[in-house]
């Protein structure tokens, strides 16, 4: 998604309208405009112009109006085309997204801009396959460094790192001076191993953008696991402090502080257990109870088209993963989303504000969510890792095994925070808290707090709906 304001081809005649705009009058510029349509309803480039002054305004839904009727008069104007598209992307319409910019791809075979954003977009829906295709056609009519990037981070998605790394090398050949193609580099020389290499590339990044956070964060890591773990926390810190609530480095630096202490920080298992939340949701309208929505929600993930086993780039290991099902909303998953939003609401009126807190320092007015399912068999589990994308994160326990709970530690199939992911050697005892997964409870957090399901023995699934808070606004 871009927050970028749709800006089509203006024609000559237009540009006392564009000087009010970039004067700020956008108010004069807005009735100008509408004069010049009064005076030629068709006019296609009036529309799309005053399309892009009042979406700024929150006006989408004429904005929206506006963009399909000049693609009714004028459906072969690309620009009109990637402005609509934009449109539906802010809007997070992601499935209407998806088929609007197919339609554009097949209009415009040749347009580089088009086929990068549908990569985009496939790439989100985790269609690495059709992403990369996407950018290859791209970089095939206008070869640019930043399209070397987006390949790039899909081959590393795909785990293809040689290829990723050659990616980013080449972006840096096209364009020396830009930050993502270093940052990105790093994150793949991270994943080969090559530790140096990547605080390298970071560390570039950083110098080439100051305000490139995650990169300066990724720097810290990297800076970690070489064993400089007080440089790392100190980074963790500041990044805090300048940069506001920044996900990893909220995440990583009680690991850093104890990487160099030998021990968690005092009060971190305390400080867990006040940003846990449990809350038990209605029942839709239109179900009988609880137990029957949950087994339409089974029915309907076991049907889903996009579940795919063990996806690459998750956590998800035995066990099924869904695509994004809000992209293409149907029941029964329309209904879980308004009892969710009622129970994400709830939680946020209750939340004391503290400032400077990475999670309690401000609390969400409006919000995106993104939701889907995993469903897990004998042994199957989700190793420790964090949120990046999410504000808050939860999980809502849709069906649960009877061997759930058993085991040695009588905590089979729970889910435990605060364990450092499997790849980082940590020279600490880890400070963590389980939760019993209960049907029809769901499970509040935030994001960068890591997280992971214990294996679970015994021949019936584990099913869970994982969701993530994005905001939109603030209260």
């Amino acid at each position: 998604m871009t927050s970028e304001a749709a800006a089509p081809e203006i024609p000559e005649r237009y540009r006392d309208i564009l000087a009010l705009m970039k004067e700020g009058r956008k108010g004069v510029a807005e009735t100008r405009c509408r004069e010049l349509l009064t005076a030629a309803p068709g006019d296609v480039d009036a529309m799309s112009l005053l399309a892009s002054i009042i979406v700024e305004r929150g006006a989408i839904a004429e904005a929206e109006q506006l963009l399909r009727q000049a693609l009714k008069l004028a459906p072969n104007q690309s620009t009109t085309w990637v402005n609509l598209g934009r449109l539906l992307q802010q809007g997070g319409r992601w499935g209407e997204a998806i088929t609007h910019y197919e339609h554009a791809a097949n209009l415009f075979p040749n347009h580089p801009q088009i086929a990068a954003t549908l990569g985009q977009i496939y790439q989100r829906a985790n269609r690495f396959a059709d992403a990369e295709a996407q950018y290859r056609r791209a970089i095939e009519h206008q070869p640019i460094a930043a399209f070397h990037v987006q390949l790039g981070m899909v081959l590393l998605r795909q785990e293809r790192l040689d290829e990723a790394v050659a990616a980013f090398e080449k972006a840096i050949e096209l364009n020396p001076n830009l930050a993502a193609a270093y940052g990105n580099l790093g994150n793949a020389e991270q994943k080969r191993g090559n530790m140096e290499a990547a605080a390298a590339a970071y560390e570039r990044a950083c110098a080439l953008n100051p305000k490139d956070t995650l990169s300066y964060v990724s720097f810290g890591m990297a800076r970690m696991k070489l064993g400089h773990a007080r440089e790392a926390a100190e980074i963790f810190e500041r990044t805090l402090a300048v940069h506001g609530p920044e996900r990893r480095a909220a995440a990583w630096l009680p690991f850093a502080r104890a990487q160099e202490f030998g021990e968690m920080p005092s009060g971190y298992r305390a400080e867990l257990g006040r940003l846990l939340t449990r809350m038990t949701l209605e029942t839709p309208e239109g179900h009988a109870s609880m137990a029957a929505f949950n087994a339409a929600l089974v029915k309907a993930l076991d049907e889903d088209p996009t579940v795919t086993w063990e996806p690459a780039g998750k956590a998800t290991r035995k066990g099924g993963q869904t695509g994004l099902l809000l992209d293409n909303p149907r029941e029964p998953f329309i209904a879980f989303e308004k009892v969710l939003r009622r129970a994400i609401d709830a939680h946020f009126d209750s939340i004391k504000v503290q400032p400077k807190h990475p999670y309690l320092g401000q609390v969400p007015k409006t919000y995106h969510l993104d939701l889907w399912g995993t469903l897990l068999s004998e042994g199957g589990h989700q190793h420790s890792h964090i949120h990046v994308g999410g504000w808050m994160s939860g999980v809502y326990y849709v069906a649960l095994p009877p061997t759930l709970g058993q085991g040695d530690s009588g905590q089979d199939g729970w889910i435990e925070f605060g364990h450092p992911p499997p790849e980082f050697d940590a020279a600490f005892e880890p400070h963590t808290i389980t939760l019993e997964p209960r049907e029809g409870d769901a499970i509040f957090f935030p994001s960068y707090l890591f997280h992971r399901t214990l294996p679970f023995s015994g021949t019936e699934r584990r099913i869970s709906l994982a969701f993530d808070v994005k905001p939109t606004s603030w209260r």
